[in-house]
């Protein structure tokens, strides 16, 4: 039994689906809340079996990892029915609404040791990423003072974009939960420490949206966020996410270190040596990558997925890299503590 089922029909679906079969996964089964949407996006991706009841997926026995891409108050619910039924579990960004609700799922995760409980925090597995990391353990640039990491696009900044789940906090919205979560995760993965301190800002700039039948509805999610994170090692960093920008900025991290400094933008990895100019040392893919698979979270994805194959194959060590239940719970405190 190696079939992966999907909960949730939305963006994170999309992408997955195509990623995982690109590298040999066999996705078995795809749940949706609304049958006749779930249906024709089954059949465009190819999956063969379809249901709008996500428990009845989780019980399939064709199913090995489920994958819960929903709105993050179903989170909780979700997850730990999938371990109860003995499946992995591979969970979206954020976690959970807050940290109680992690530490729930970070317990029942323990309950099942033979069972892997992940964190879908995709972008950990790309080559570039892996060496950045690589480079700051070994010290190449020295010891690492300061980092800063943006975020900037335009995706929500027309006001007459519908409301959905994403404006409302109560289901688990917002930028800082899907991106500030990657951003956090990211700077713990790089620099191989945690967070000790966390303040910041979330704000709300379009406080309305019209449903589906033009009737505006409050946005009580934020649309921009920001902070500054304290690690124990000294370092301090700045986080900056805005979906209602004019336009649109290349993603990017910068670690600044004593005798040096790494940046990842655009999919590339710039080193800069003793205040020089930054230089390219992107190391090449390692996968064929789709020809539409261009953002760092499609191309992440399709790593992700190879590493899931190589795990339900009996490679105990492919999923190393990857961010735990216990890895979403310390995020999710950060920005717990953003959030005060």
């Amino acid at each position: 039994m190696s079939g992966i089922g999907i909960i949730g029909t939305g963006w994170g679906a999309r992408v997955q689906v195509p990623a995982f079969q690109g590298v040999g996964l066999e996705v078995t089964a795809l749940a949706g809340y609304q049958a006749a949407k779930t249906a024709r996006i089954a059949g465009e991706l190819g999956v063969a079996w379809h249901t709008n009841d996500w428990r009845a997926l989780v019980e399939r026995p064709d199913v090995a990892v489920v994958s819960i891409v929903t709105p993050p108050g179903l989170h909780r619910t979700m997850a730990l029915a999938a371990l109860e039924a003995g499946k992995h579990v591979l969970c979206e960004k954020p976690m959970a609404l807050d940290a109680s609700e992690s530490t729930v799922m970070v317990a029942a995760a323990a309950a099942y040791p033979a069972q892997f409980a992940l964190i879908d925090h995709e972008m950990r597995f790309l080559p570039a990423l892996r060496r950045a990391r690589e480079l700051i353990s070994q010290g190449d640039l020295g010891t690492v003072r300061h980092a800063e990491l943006r975020s900037i696009n335009s995706s929500r900044s027309n006001p007459k974009r519908p409301w959905n789940w994403w404006s409302d906090s109560a289901q688990g919205g917002g930028m800082l939960g899907a991106i500030g979560s990657h951003q956090i995760d990211l700077l713990r993965y790089l620099l191989g420490d945690e967070v000790t301190a966390a303040s910041g800002h979330i704000h709300t700039f379009i406080t309305e949206r019209p449903d589906n039948s033009g009737i505006l509805r409050a946005v009580t999610a934020d649309d921009y966020a920001t902070a500054i994170l304290h690690f124990g090692g000294s370092a301090v960093a700045t986080i900056t996410a805005s979906v209602v920008a004019p336009h649109d900025e290349p993603s990017s991290v910068t670690i600044y270190g004593t005798s040096g400094a790494l940046r990842f933008v655009g999919g590339c990895l710039l080193r800069s040596v003793g205040g020089g100019e930054f230089v390219d040392i992107t190391p090449p893919h390692s996968l064929s990558l789709p020809a539409d698979s261009i953002s760092d979270f499609s191309q992440g994805t399709v790593y992700l997925g190879a590493a899931l194959k190589a795990a339900l194959g009996g490679d105990s060590a492919a999923l190393a890299l990857a961010a735990t239940f216990a890895d979403g719970l310390a995020t999710q405190r950060v920005l717990d503590l953003i959030r005060v």
